[in-house]
């Protein structure tokens, strides 16, 4: 089964040459019925499932072609999870992101709130990432999320039944000094995000013992150990499925090696 594809690119320019490439690009980049006039200088065409050619390639070939209309490029897999932006003006590459995903989370939705900023991702840092999200997701940005209530003096707070979202936002708009901690209580685990900045971007992340989270996040002691206590008995079964399903794996693992030493037993062959 192929995996859905979605790739989008953006033309900018005037409204006369814009038409111009619709017509000559018709049924060549997609139909015409997947390109769409965001505005009078703005063209968007859509296509799925693939392009029979890399996104970059594509795009290389689009901004060639047309080097007087700036052109921006997105495409993502199945999801909006790891999407790749990039951006062409005057005919060069101007930036290319590959947002590789950490976390994804969605905070609860007030409607009573009117503010962008509910559902919150984390991807490894690069160069080109501000650029790219400023530009291709302009709603995006963490910091509204400080209008939420906090669990801990500075930090925020959200779940989504399995894992809990301990996040403190960057300290300025331009500062990567936020930090993230993504808490696993139903089996234990944490993970510790550093230098976040406000449109997600992670300096490093890794697994932490949850010893260590609370030595070194101490306002968040009480809420981590309110969390640990609620989901006690969930660990408890955690780790009793693992127990049983490593002796089932380890009586598999016998009975094949049983089998494979019979077959190789050379009394029980019949001459």
């Amino acid at each position: 089964m192929a995996t859905p594809v979605t790739t989008v690119f953006t033309l900018t320019g005037p409204q006369d040459r814009l038409r111009q490439i619709a017509e000559e690009r018709a049924y060549r980049t997609c139909a015409p019925d997947q390109m769409a006039w965001e505005n009078d200088t703005t063209l968007v065409m859509t296509l799925e499932n693939g392009i029979g050619t890399s996104f970059l390639g594509h795009g290389h070939g689009l901004s060639d072609d047309y080097p007087d209309v700036s052109i921006r490029g997105m495409e993502y897999f199945d999801s909006f999870d790891d999407p790749g932006f990039a951006k062409w003006q005057g005919g060069q590459l101007v930036y290319e992101a590959d947002l590789i995903t950490v976390f994804s989370i969605l905070f609860p939705t007030d409607p009573s709130r009117d503010w962008a900023g509910c559902s919150a991702s984390f991807w490894h840092r690069s160069q080109p990432l501000p650029a790219a999200i400023a530009e291709n997701c302009p709603d995006f940005d963490l910091m509204p999320l400080r209008q939420l209530a906090e669990p801990a003096p500075g930090w925020v707070q959200t779940s989504d039944g399995f894992a809990t979202l301990f996040l403190r936002l960057p300290s300025t708009p331009d500062a990567q000094d936020g930090l993230g901690v993504i808490f696993y209580p139903g089996i234990g685990r944490c993970t510790l995000l550093t230098g976040i900045d406000r449109f997600g971007g992670v300096a490093l992340f890794r697994r932490q013992a949850y010893g260590q989270i609370r030595a070194q996040c101490p306002e968040l002691r009480a809420v981590l150990r309110e969390c640990w206590k609620a989901d006690e008995k969930k660990r408890r079964k955690a780790r009793q499925k693992q127990k049983v399903l490593r002796r089932r794996l380890k009586k598999a693992e016998q009975e094949r090696g049983d089998n494979v030493f019979s077959f190789f037993d050379t009394d029980s062959w019949v001459v």
